[in-house]
Parts: C-alpha cells; sequence; structure tokens
C-alpha cells in the first residue's frame, strides 16, 4: 500500500515554514489564511509550500488527505488536538483510511482512489471526474455510500 510522503520525502528546502505548509496540505489541514498569522513572513512561507504541494497533487499526482464529511448532514470535521474531530455531531477521531487519496489524470478525465487501490477489476475505492475536483467529490460519494 502506498503511503502518504511528507516535505522531507518530495522537496528540497531548509526553509522550515515552507516543509510546514507543505505537510499542512498533505495531511488535510486548511490553507494559511492571513489573519491566523502574526508574523506575516511566516504566513507567506506556509502558503508558498502549501500551494506547491497542492500543485504537485494535481499535476504530479502525489497522494495526500481529503477532509470529507463524516457523513451525516451538516458535519465538517476539522483537525484539534492531533486527531479530526466533527463541529455538528461532535464525534471525535471521525478520520477514514479512504481520506487518504491520489488524484491522476487518465485519458480526458481524472481518476480519484485510495491508497489501497490495486486497479479497477480488484479495487472498489476510485472514482471518475471531468476535472480534478469533480473525482475528489465523486469518490467522496461513493466511499461514504459504501460505507
Amino acid at each position: 500500500m502506498e503511503t502518504l510522503k511528507t516535505a522531507q520525502d518530495l522537496i528540497k528546502t531548509e526553509n522550515g515554514n515552507i516543509r510546514s505548509g507543505f505537510n499542512q496540505f498533505i495531511y488535510g489541514n486548511k490553507k494559511p489564511l492571513f489573519s491566523d498569522y502574526g508574523d506575516k513572513s511566516q504566513w507567506g512561507q506556509e502558503l508558498q509550500g502549501y500551494e506547491f504541494a497542492e500543485k504537485m497533487a494535481m499535476e504530479k499526482g502525489i497522494a495526500f488527505v481529503n477532509v470529507f464529511t463524516c457523513g451525516k448532514s451538516g458535519c465538517f470535521p476539522f483537525m484539534y488536538g492531533g486527531s479530526f474531530v466533527c463541529n455538528s455531531c461532535g464525534m471525535s477521531g471521525v478520520d477514514k483510511d479512504w481520506w487518504k487519496i491520489k488524484v491522476l489524470k487518465d485519458g480526458n478525465q481524472f481518476i480519484c482512489h485510495g491508497l489501497d487501490f490495486i486497479n479497477l477489476q480488484e479495487s472498489h475505492n476510485f472514482a471518475f471526474g471531468s476535472t480534478f475536483e469533480e473525482s475528489i467529490s465523486n469518490y467522496g460519494n461513493a466511499m461514504l455510500s459504501a460505507s
């Protein structure tokens, strides 16, 4: 099974803030917001790392965590204390292994699949879409309906 790779594995920079931003994207954290930082240069460097990881996911198919709903209406999980919790239902640890995904261009479409994907015949954890984002959305819907 494929695993997530971090900034330390994929990019060469000595800048810890850029590595931090890169890893924030990889692990499904939200995009760094200007208003959350007192040190605006730190924000800029973390944003640069975040956007570089996002670009690598879209263009090179690196694996990352995408935060999906926990399956209940109105639930929007977020990172709190090292795990994902849900704002509406109050559950903690709502993240699933299938949140770890990879999106690749496949002909004129995109395929989104889980990291334990083998192939189209043997696996059920995949979905296609005409855009990067649509394939992720279709994958989330397929996985939620399968659970």
